[in-house]
């Protein structure tokens, strides 16, 4: 297998965005970018649907194949500012198609084919900056090798045969269960953290984290006896929802972010009783959804400890958030259908995590830089190839900047 791409790290430190205590110093403003649906040759259009998002506004998903072409997805890459492109269908796939999960920010992307007479077999794929196409095999004995996520390091994660797996240097190591009955694994971290779930989520289900052989299951808010995972950032900071199942009535889920392995309630506004955290940057920021009686379900940021309302964020006359599925470290965040990438209106180049001020969590971005020669090229704001004390004058220099 090939894993000889261009590396690039994105570490940077959460500082004050996750003191949960805090109140919140800026609220962005957040513009929309949306693409046009695909149009067929008879007259019928698909939008497409999106899934990964790279640091560098890159993202990819699939669309449904008109009829002239099959019954089934093609998966699609669309590059930072460009449009969307139809990805190699793999080799083996069935009627059912392809679908891009995933895509790191050297432009590697996972996803999986269908693969059986009904497409009952989901086998893990890597499309290649180059154009070459790659099979992710499952292990021996085992049905599934669907790829979720990759990280700028190139390591891969996904779910074979219900156990979650890690895929590094072509070498596929399965996590453990914990005794909960399988599971799978959903996103990585650009420092090796995973996250994922295991066991059943109406039953027993645990978040985990594992790093480096070392598996810990998370345990639920008091008073919900499960806990879901949706994303992890580098510093281990892992968010999804504590739950209590109670059909046939509505279950009960609460946001939670788990520093270390402490549960951390997120606050919901008022007159919301559900919700669930789902994706987290590496500065802290924090997405998920909420809902309540005669309110419906929206979408929410948790900047600084507080919560916000995302549609009252975004700038006049912008179509409805939607279903945000991805958070990138610059703060733009990804919904589904369409898609639609919805950027901070006025930031700052040394707004690094994209939450309308340059504070210690840009300072932090900056510092997890310093020296390396695999620097985040964001922080090098002169662009002489370094990331050094000119940069870090550059970034004093608009210190507390905010709307």
């Amino acid at each position: 297998m090939k894993f000889n791409w261009s590396l690039r790290s994105t570490s940077a430190v959460i500082g004050a965005a996750l003191a949960l205590a805090a109140p919140a110093g800026a609220q962005c403003e957040y513009s929309v970018i949306t693409w046009p649906q695909w149009q067929c040759p008879a007259g019928a259009s698909y939008s497409y649907t999106a899934f990964g998002l790279n640091d560098l506004g890159a993202w990819c998903g699939y669309r449904w194949q008109c009829w002239q072409e099959g019954n089934g997805d093609f998966a699609v890459y669309c590059p930072p500012g460009g449009m969307p492109q139809v990805l190699p269908m793999p080799a083996g796939a069935s009627a059912g198609g392809a679908q891009a999960t995933a895509v790191n920010n050297s432009g590697v992307v996972v996803g999986f084919k269908y693969v059986g007479a009904s497409d009952q077999y989901l086998h893990g794929v890597i499309w290649w900056p180059d154009g070459s196409v790659e099979t992710i095999p499952p292990p021996p004995g085992l049905p599934y090798s669907r790829a979720i996520d990759i990280n700028s390091a190139g390591v891969i994660v996904g779910e074979t045969g219900h156990l979650p797996y890690v895929l590094k240097d072509g070498v596929m190591t399965l996590l453990p269960d914990g005794g909960l009955g399988g599971g799978y694994a959903l996103r990585i971290a650009d420092s090796g953290h995973v996250t994922g779930i295991l066991g059943n989520e109406n039953v027993n289900a645990r978040a985990f984290r594992w790093r480096d052989g070392e598996l810990t299951l998370l345990e639920p808010l008091p008073g919900h006896p499960i806990s879901v995972a949706r994303d992890v950032n580098s510093d281990g900071h892992v968010v999804g929802y504590s739950k209590i199942y109670l059909f046939p009535l509505p279950s009960v889920q609460t946001p939670t972010l788990w520093i270390g392995n402490e549960p951390i309630e997120l606050p919901m506004p008022p007159g919301y009783t559900i919700g669930a955290a789902g994706r987290i940057n590496d500065s802290g920021i924090i997405n998920g959804s909420c809902n309540g009686p005669g309110l419906g379900s929206t979408q929410m940021l948790w900047i600084d400890g507080a919560v916000h309302i995302l549609n009252t964020l975004t700038v006049p006359g912008s179509p409805s958030v939607g279903s945000i599925v991805r958070i990138n470290q610059a703060g733009q965040l990804l919904s589904s259908g369409g898609p639609r990438l919805w950027s901070p209106t006025w930031s700052s180049p040394m707004d690094l995590n994209g939450d309308c001020a340059v504070n210690g969590s840009d300072l932090g971005v900056l510092l997890a830089s310093w020296g390396a020669t695999d620097f985040d090229p964001r922080c090098d704001f002169n662009g002489d190839g370094m990331v050094d004390g000119n940069d870090l004058g550059t970034l004093l220099g608009e210190w507390t900047w905010q709307r």
